[in-house]
């Protein structure tokens, strides 16, 4: 059984594993972590000023309550729709601009898994009017080969993705009401790790925001999620994971090969361990998997098994707000947040903040009371200290 720790443990023990692990070089001192306290993740939580008075809706205008309690919407910015070409495709989207004067920053919105647009950028459609509302520019764009962007969805990675978002940011950084010096991406789930490495390649990208964004190997993040979907799912008990985990870890492991004969190793190993495990308890074949027509939804995925997005953060050295919730069963946040301050240290940036959410899932929901939790205030009040909304 998995004990459950208190909040307040839970960070003691982040911080003394991040303070153990990361020094700096030729010194006994341990380097900043950059997690933010009980006190000050408290504050980033408060309603920021510009949304005092309003509530936002899931896309459109915020809704502004008078002193009466009256309700109504109140267009405090434009919506216009545009496509920006990237390696050849079209990417559709729409740019969300305050109702001011001057240049504006702008945060250009990535999305999560899966290929219904939709829902993959239904946190986009929540954040981009509250961003816009309060000063900020905001593009969601439909993701390459879903929605009404061009390409071939199951033919995509997150490299595709990656440059998808840098391509938009350059683009959008020549509009003349954008501030081309502060132009960011941000994105959660599959998207905040497309975020994170999206500014780590465009220097047209100066800030990164992730929410969710996974910070440890492909396989690592794939395992961790399996094995704690089976479990939830009150398919496996802890010790039968345990037994089945290594197969599981060679069949992820054969993806990211690319390797033929890695795949026949492992589909002969997974046809034994048929004849002693029930089917369910063990992964598909890759035959069985390129036959099944779910499959596509988590293609891209699997196609980006190879790729390294960690080495690169020893490079890393922009303005980076990385949003975990301690209860979250899909990302390993412990291991996450342990990989930032280990990169960081490498690339010597302190321009960093890491808020870890007690009980907080993978979604910005409590997962005790199942209220909303309100990154959108943690957002807006980071921004604003870090970037400005100020006209220029």
């Amino acid at each position: 059984m998995i004990r459950v720790i208190s909040a307040t443990v839970f960070y003691l023990l982040l911080l003394i594993n991040c303070r153990n692990q990361v020094q700096k070089a030729g010194s006994d001192e341990p380097v900043s972590t950059g997690i933010y306290t009980t006190e000050q993740l408290d504050e980033l939580l408060k309603k920021p000023a510009c949304l005092e008075g309003y509530y936002p809706n899931q896309t459109g205008p915020l809704t502004r309550v008078d002193e009466d309690g009256k309700e109504s919407t109140d267009s405090t910015f434009t919506v216009r729709v545009m496509k920006i070409a990237s390696e050849g495709f079209l990417i559709h989207g729409w740019l969300y601009l305050p109702l001011k004067e001057g240049r504006v920053p702008l945060i250009v919105l990535t999305n999560g898994g899966g290929d219904d647009s939709r829902p993959i950028k239904s946190m986009s459609d929540w954040i981009a009017p509250i961003f816009a509302h309060c000063g900020y520019a905001a593009f969601v764009h439909d993701k390459r080969g879903t929605g009404q962007s061009e390409g071939i969805f199951e033919k995509t990675t997150y490299n595709d993705y990656i440059n998808d978002a840098g391509n938009c940011a350059i683009f959008l950084s020549h509009h003349p009401s954008i501030d081309p010096d502060r132009i960011g991406v941000m994105g959660g789930s599959e998207g905040g790790r497309v975020a994170v490495i999206a500014a780590s390649r465009f220097p047209a990208i100066k800030f990164v925001i992730s929410q969710a964004g996974t910070v440890v190997s492909t396989v690592e993040d794939r395992l961790y999620a399996q094995m704690n979907g089976m479990k939830d799912g009150g398919l496996l008990t802890d010790s039968m994971l345990d037994v089945v985990r290594p197969l599981w870890e060679k069949s992820f492991l054969a993806w990211a090969s690319n390797d033929p004969r890695e795949h026949e190793k492992v589909n002969r190993e997974i046809k034994e361990w048929r004849k002693n495990y029930q089917r369910n308890f063990l992964p598909y074949t890759k035959e069985e998997m390129d036959s099944i027509p779910g499959f596509r939804v988590i293609l891209p995925t699997w196609n980006s098994l190879s790729n390294d997005y960690l080495t690169e953060l020893s490079r890393f050295n922009k303005k980076w707000l990385a949003i975990f919730g301690d209860a979250d069963r899909v990302v390993p946040t412990e291991a996450s947040v342990n990989n930032i301050v280990h990169y960081m240290s490498l690339s010597g940036n302190k321009n960093y903040n890491i808020a870890i959410i007690p009980e907080m899932g993978h979604v910005p929901v409590n997962v005790r009371t199942k209220r909303m939790v309100r990154i959108d205030n943690l957002v807006i009040n980071w921004l604003d200290e870090n970037i400005g909304n100020t006209s220029k």
